[in-house]
């Protein structure tokens, strides 16, 4: 399914597999279950981590996109004739006679066939300890009997990353043998972390004992342990051919191979002998703990094959659990399995559990990154959205100000003067209260950075955006301060001065939702029902200073102006003429006159849509400009610069919904879709089963190329996107609107939601959508006046079946259909082929 030239998803678009694993860029699978987690790419590659991708990284491993050479290695030596081979690609990079990579959620497993022996490797995460878990099963398919060394191998990094000095770092390891736990232990008397004191200053230990362990078939007399680097690979050796595994290690050599005077590194091997047709199954584990008995009970809680094997099903299990309250069924297979599956998955893994990608070893929270990927559990468990909110607001200043990032576990974080940070927090909130009805949130007490007094929610929400009004300009456009959203925008408001009016639109959103709250949740308090009313006016306060200074007479929304008072992205400028986030927001607040919003989108389609997704900013910058900020001096084409801004894109995706605009839908889809772009793989380079960070643009010799994967908060948002705007389930202040607006390639949609703790079943078939008509519904079998579903209409069932009909709401109910995806009949050119848009 959705085959491309390294490989394909499974039938049911849960797994991704790996034929071929020359692929244009490492193609990875992030695993986390909240706090210990690893990345492995589809040559073996990556590196694992506890609580912290940066801070405290268990396994070293440097960052290389071409070789991708670097991670935890197993080995297989022939005891007859001493070829050595890896289990993984790396580091041997063996001619297999046959191979496979699968990423699914949860676990990557490496099946591959060579010299007569079938080798499984699959690697996972426990859930309910920080305990890394490796089965290996070796099958012998020769017709003699076979004496194998299996073996494994990485180096310690025991804290920050990337560990690049390790003359130095190795100074401070103390390694050890347990013969008895057949395991390796580590420890570091050095943590290079950021130091809260001079006397902290390198003169501070890593708090934790890490271990590696192995059982399972291999002949107990045989298991060798080793923890020096140049031990294991020999003087000038090449993890390629380790001189340990090609000849006898002296048992000298090995007991001093432990200690605190070597390069510290992990391996555990030993031989197994296997009869024609035989197997033999081997596991092995990393894990952490605060103490040497606790890393010791990690590994005695899994002293077996079969309980290492169990506690990976069981984590697999989880992670079906956590996204089954959502199951969505079109003639679409990339728009099933990306939000069924691979969507919420990569936001939950990758952004809020893991922090990181193969791209960007972050570990710290966003102040707005992480409160807009939590949006990924309002239809599935909200109560991790109240839980990333609660996090947030512990992290804001009691002048409203926020760390625009921050790590928890290095305990320090970067205050600046951002101007969109903080407002993301009564947006989320606000959403949780939309989907939920749930007000008591509002309620609930978090202290401030600067002030340990417990305070209620709706005051961290009310001093947000006090410090937008307090942040206005003197003709009511809010100042963009250090940059809005668009990180890149750095140099425009320094002095104070500069503006953005995308950040007026959002503040407007903000605003409205936040006068409906105060008004429906506070009639008891007549001071926050009179901050409604002020909210409301403000809100048409900014609304009418945009429509008088913004508005660019060419027919779109100008994005800002700098601190010298000169425009960005209006027709005027040189380069950067047009930006997109002003426009979709002009349509998703609301905030536009019809015949403008009808403008803007206009100018949208004819400028910034392209094939390979709407760019963020047209024409490119090509000359660096100091006075607007970094984006001007990305290469052309490439992330905000003239690129496709994937976060972005799904908000013009949400736009086109807005507008109504089935066919424009219809052509963003396909242009950001990563299944349905990574049909031309060599093309789009990026793992075709995760959304990028950004698509390269018209100005980029490579364009179409897309990078950044993971850890980018597009998932969340193009999931959202998807469930609430393209099927159009979104909840309201009322209830829960039915309102799709689908590309007539879905054809037959069956798509299941959680709402207010019902499962909420909505059927219909995109080819009669007709934009110009409010969708009839059927609601258990009977027509509703509206297509807006009240809480009070659900009645006592706790699942809900809703029919959507573009015609009379007393409709004929449809029979219950399975639909069979398969892909859309849309022919879309290279991106070779495609004419190139008209400039603005």
């Amino acid at each position: 399914m959705l085959a491309n030239a390294y490989g394909q998803f499974s039938p049911d678009g849960r797994a991704f597999t790996i034929s071929d694993p020359r692929t244009p860029m490492p193609w990875v699978n992030v695993i986390c279950t909240g706090r210990y987690g690893l990345v492995v790419s589809q040559r073996g590659g990556g590196f694992s981590w506890f609580d912290d991708a940066q801070h405290n990284v268990l396994t070293r491993w440097e960052m290389d996109l071409v070789r991708d050479q670097h991670g935890k290695f197993l080995y297989l030596v022939d005891g007859d004739d001493q070829r050595l081979w890896s289990l993984a690609p790396t580091p041997c990079s063996p001619a297999y006679d046959a191979f496979s990579c699968t990423h699914t959620q949860g676990s990557t497993t490496f099946e591959s066939s060579l010299h007569g022996i079938d080798a499984t490797w699959e690697l996972g995460v426990a859930f309910d300890a920080p305990i890394e878990i490796w089965l290996v099963t070796l099958t012998n398919r020769s017709e003699r009997t076979r004496t194998l060394k299996l073996a494994s191998y990485f180096e310690w990094t025991c804290g920050v990353a990337p560990d690049s000095k390790r003359e130095f770092h190795r100074l401070f390891f103390n390694t050890s043998s347990d013969a008895s736990r057949q395991a390796i232990f580590a420890t570091k008397n050095m943590w290079d972390i950021r130091p809260k004191s001079e006397r902290e200053h390198w003169n501070k230990p890593w708090p934790y004992v890490a271990a590696h362990s192995v059982g399972g078939d291999l002949t107990p007399a045989s298991i060798v342990a080793i923890g020096d680097k140049s031990t294991f690979l020999g003087r000038y050796g090449d993890t390629t051919r380790p001189a340990a595994l090609l000849s006898q290690p002296t048992e000298k050599s090995i007991a001093s191979s432990f200690g605190r005077f070597g390069d510290a590194v992990a391996s555990l091997g030993g031989t197994v002998k296997l009869k024609p047709g035989e197997s033999a199954r081997v596991f092995f584990t990393i894990t952490i703990g605060n103490k040497h008995a606790e890393a010791a009970a990690h590994i005695d809680a899994i002293r077996t094959f079969d309980a290492a094997a169990g506690s990976l099903h069981a984590a697999k299990q989880r992670w079906r659990e956590l996204l089954s309250p959502t199951q969505v069924s079109t003639e679409r297979d990339d728009f099933n399995l990306l939000n069924q599956h691979w969507l919420p998955y990569q936001a939950i893994s990758g952004r809020l559990w893991g922090r990181t990608g193969y791209y960007q070893q972050s570990g710290a929270f966003g102040f707005r990154d992480q409160l807009q990927d939590s949006q990924v559990w309002l239809p599935l468990d909200p109560a991790g959205t109240v839980k990333q909110i609660m996090l947030h607001a512990e992290r804001q200043f009691a002048d409203g100000s926020v760390y625009h990032w921050w790590h928890a576990l290095a305990d320090f974080g970067n205050h600046t003067a951002c101007s969109d940070d903080y407002l993301w927090l009564p947006f989320l909130v606000a959403s949780y209260i939309r989907e939920t009805g749930d007000a008591t949130i509002l309620d609930r007490v978090a202290p401030f950075v600067d002030d340990a007094t417990p305070t209620s929610i709706v005051e961290h929400c009310r001093r947000s955006i006090a410090r937008a009004f307090a942040r206005t300009s003197s003709r009511g456009i809010p100042l963009i301060g250090s940059c809005d959203w668009n990180d890149g925008l750095s140099a425009m408001g320094i002095e104070g001065k500069g503006e953005s009016v995308w950040l007026g639109m959002f503040l407007c959103g903000i605003l409205d939702d936040w006068a409906e709250i105060l008004s429906r949740y506070a009639s008891a308090a007549p001071a926050l029902r009179d901050r409604a009313g002020e909210y409301r006016q403000k809100r048409m306060e900014y609304a009418a200073a945009i429509e008088a200074v913004a508005w660019d007479p060419v027919g779109y929304y100008r994005y800002g102006t700098r601190d010298d008072g000169k425009w960005v992205g209006a027709s005027e400028c040189v380069e950067g003429k047009m930006h997109l986030n002003a426009q979709t927001w002009a349509i998703l607040t609301e905030l536009a006159p019809p015949a403008r919003a009808a403008s803007a989108w206009d100018a949208v389609k004819k400028h910034l849509l392209t094939p390979f997704g709407p760019l963020l900013v047209d024409p490119a910058y090509t000359v660096p400009d100091a006075d607007i900020g970094y984006i001007t001096r990305y290469s052309p084409g490439s992330r905000e610069n003239g690129g496709v801004y994937m976060h972005a894109a799904t908000w013009c995706l949400a736009a086109a919904c807005k507008r109504r605009d089935a066919d424009t839908v219809e052509r963003i889809w396909n242009s950001i879709s990563p299944a349905w772009r990574g049909r031309d793989a060599d093309a789009y380079v990026a793992e075709p089963y995760v959304t990028p960070g950004n698509v390269d643009g018209p100005l980029s010799d490579k364009p179409g190329r897309a990078g950044w994967t993971w850890y980018t908060g597009s998932a969340a948002w193009l999931n959202r996107v998807s469930l609430e705007w393209v099927l159009g389930i979104r909840p309201t202040w009322e209830g829960l609107l039915v309102d799709p607006c689908p590309p007539a390639s879905l054809g037959k949609v069956d798509v299941t939601r959680t709402w207010r703790g019902r499962r909420i079943r909505v059927r219909f078939d995109a080819a009669e959508y007709d934009p110009k008509a409010t969708p009839a519904i059927v609601l258990n079998g009977e027509a509703l006046a509206d297509n807006q579903i009240r809480p009070e209409q659900l009645g006592a069932s706790s699942e809900v079946d809703v029919v959507v009909r573009w015609g009379s709401p007393g409709a004929t109910e449809p029979e219950p259909t399975v639909v069979v995806s398969k892909q859309p009949a849309i022919k879309q050119a290279s991106p070779k082929q495609q004419p190139h848009r008209q400039q603005v």
